[in-house]
């Protein structure tokens, strides 16, 4: 039982050994810790209204080619 343990207390501690992230540039860091930060606490204040923008986007460039595309994904699934 003994042995379990010590085993498990060094997986523990490889987990918390983890060094932070780091990209190598400060200022991508910088970005990236700060993206990652609202990702992580609120994801959908982030991530629906940057789908209905792309959504939206690629409809009026695409047009008719997008909803027939769409169309034909639906009847295809």
């Amino acid at each position: 039982m003994i042995r379990s343990e010590e085993v498990f207390r060094k997986k523990i501690n490889e987990v918390f050994s983890l060094e932070p992230n780091n990209l190598g540039i400060e200022p991508l860091t910088g970005l990236y810790k700060k993206t990652t930060h609202y990702l992580k606490t609120m994801p959908f204040l982030v991530l629906i209204p940057a789908s209905l923008i792309s959504a939206l986007t690629l409809y009026f460039i695409f047009d008719h080619i997008l909803v027939r595309l769409v169309s034909l994904l639906q009847y295809g699934f």
